[in-house]
């Protein structure tokens, strides 16, 4: 294993202990000499390991005192914070959401400006292909098609910025709609949406391809508690009222 590996590999064995919670928020590290043995490599490999999670702004290094864990909301690293909610997928996926509807709501009505014929091409072709694998229930298909139909509004936006936010979260995106994506019910609800969106924008009204948009993620929202998590108390006290009424 070269150097630069075996210092990513210390530097996610780490990440692992600390997201398990084996060394507190605010509280010093180990010193890296002890940490080398304990890991059976070098204190220069520590170093650099630490390093690497001090940059990402989950340790910070406060010299003649030791090496400390950030709070999360210090952390600059999406690949980090993941490993904080590897045991809560619903709530990773809950805040993903809420960071796509932020943003895509505001893509999908730039892109009902600047669509082009090209674009409105490019998300047929993508919902031919979440069709296609909706029918032979290939998950995986179906969730590359999902993500393209996405990024082709993100770049259809003409703007570098908004498809350049989203790359860091791709990752995390594909195992957070996999997850979803598994329930034939959430694939139905997602070709309607999609449907809704592809039309808004080739309207060419802005206020109709973001209120789409928005009507897409709310409905995520909507499966993520259903079939994810099952009904929530909050949800079925809304849904008795509503019956009652």
């Amino acid at each position: 294993m070269g150097r630069t590996s075996l210092v990513e590999a210390i530097a996610s064995r780490l990440l692992d202990a600390i997201a398990a919670g084996e060394f507190e928020t605010d509280r010093p590290l180990p010193g890296q000499a002890e940490l080398a043995k304990q890991m059976d490599v070098s204190r220069l490999t520590v170093r650099e390991a630490v390093k690497n999670l001090a940059q990402r702004g989950i340790l910070r290094v406060e010299h003649g005192t030791g090496t400390f864990v950030n709070p999360r909301t210090s952390w600059a690293d999406l690949e980090a914070l993941s490993r904080l909610t590897d045991g809560d997928g619903l709530f990773r996926s809950q805040a993903l959401l809420e960071v796509r509807r932020m943003l895509e709501t505001g893509a999908a009505e730039l892109c009902a400006e600047r669509s082009t014929p090209a674009l409105l091409q490019q998300l047929d072709d993508s919902l031919v292909d979440m069709q296609r694998a909706a029918d032979s229930q290939e998950v995986d298909a179906f969730v590359a098609a999902d993500i393209a139909f996405h990024d082709a509004i993100l770049q259809g936006t003409g703007n570098p910025f908004v498809a350049a936010i989203f790359d860091p979260m791709r990752r995390q995106l594909e195992r957070s709609r996999t997850e979803t994506s598994s329930v034939p019910e959430i694939r139905e609800h997602a070709l309607r949406h999609h449907r809704a969106i592809r039309a808004a924008i080739a309207s060419g009204d802005r206020r109709a391809a973001r209120a789409a948009m928005d009507e897409h993620m709310q409905q995520t929202l909507d499966d993520l508690e259903s079939f994810v998590a099952g009904t929530t108390p909050a949800r079925q006290a809304d849904e008795s009222n509503r019956a009652a009424s």
